[in-house]
């Protein structure tokens, strides 16, 4: 009997020890990952932004570089780090001013949905320069751009490309800020809406073990309103608004990322970098008829959510 338990528990140990996505009422899974493999992102599920982006921000974005993004016990480590004139990239070797690199992994082509929960649950790098982020776009608002990634010039500015869409990029593609967070603003995360018009929809809330602690972030988004909640929590409501205008009735994809400086953020101090974004999993949910018997689970907390402060 004993060695029937212990083969039993054997077999069980690598769902307890990688995790499996719950069932919840009212919702069918459709996408995920629980990061039980080692290496890099899963091609199939995760792509790549490349060099430097936007915001003036001091990062490079790096592809397949395993010092920037890789999977290794369970999680996705997304790592901001300092780099050395041998160490960096060939495309930036002449760069005397952006010796940072990190990762923007994302589903542009690989994956989007228009409604749906969804929920990443994650633990965020801490001091100042950093500037992670769990957010969506429309890949009608991020079109390829032809060639290499841009140099830097001479001054360290950012030489000026093609738009990244429509407008400049700011259009009625719109744009979900799940999570943001400033490394110079300790202790916070906020909630951003993008694509309306008149002032951003947004909430700012404090969180107890911000970088100690994984905490679960999730949004339920529906075609008249979102739900954004902190640890099954919800904090912030942004109803359809035909005055405002509403620019969430199309596919839109995930990207998870360190930024590095910009218009909010400082540089960082290279002192206590690396810093990393863990992420434990990401699990996205699309709605599903019930019968009437059937109770719908509107939040669910994670194992290891944690109280806000």
């Amino acid at each position: 009997m004993r060695k029937w338990m212990a083969l039993a528990g054997l077999l069980l140990w690598p769902l307890a020890a990688y995790g499996q996505a719950p069932k919840l009422p009212g919702w069918k899974l459709v996408w995920s990952d629980e990061f039980n493999y080692t290496g890099h992102p899963d091609p199939a599920k995760w792509g790549y932004e490349e060099g430097y982006v936007r915001h003036h921000e001091l990062q490079y974005y790096t592809v397949n570089r395993l010092e920037n993004a890789r999977v290794e016990r369970g999680h996705l480590l997304i790592e901001l780090r300092g780099e050395t004139p041998r160490s960096f990239l060939p495309t930036s070797r002449n760069d005397r001013w952006h010796r940072y690199t990190s990762a923007s992994v994302n589903t542009r082509d690989t994956a989007s949905w228009t409604y749906g929960r969804f929920e990443i649950m994650a633990q965020m790098p801490q001091g100042k320069g950093t500037w992670p982020a769990i957010w969506f776009l429309s890949p009608l608002r991020t079109p390829d751009i032809p060639g290499p990634p841009l140099p830097r010039k001479a001054d360290g500015g950012e030489v000026q490309g093609p738009d990244r869409g429509p407008n400049h990029g700011e259009s009625s593609q719109g744009e979900i800020d799940l999570m943001e967070a400033w490394g110079s603003r300790p202790d916070e995360v906020a909630v951003h809406i993008h694509g309306t018009k008149g002032p951003t929809p947004s909430t700012t809330v404090r969180v107890k073990n911000l970088y100690s602690k994984f905490h679960l972030y999730a949004l339920e988004w529906y075609p008249d309103h979102m739900d954004f909640f902190l640890d099954g929590r919800k904090i912030m409501t942004y109803t359809r608004d035909p005055a405002t205008g509403w620019s969430f009735d199309h596919p839109m994809y995930l990207i998870l990322n360190i930024a590095c400086g910009g218009p909010d953020e400082p540089a960082p101090d290279d002192a206590r970098l690396p810093q990393f974004m863990t992420v434990k999993y990401v699990r996205v949910y699309q709605r599903v008829k019930q019968s009437k018997q059937e109770h719908v689970l509107a939040v669910t907390p994670g194992p290891e959510s944690h109280p806000l402060r």
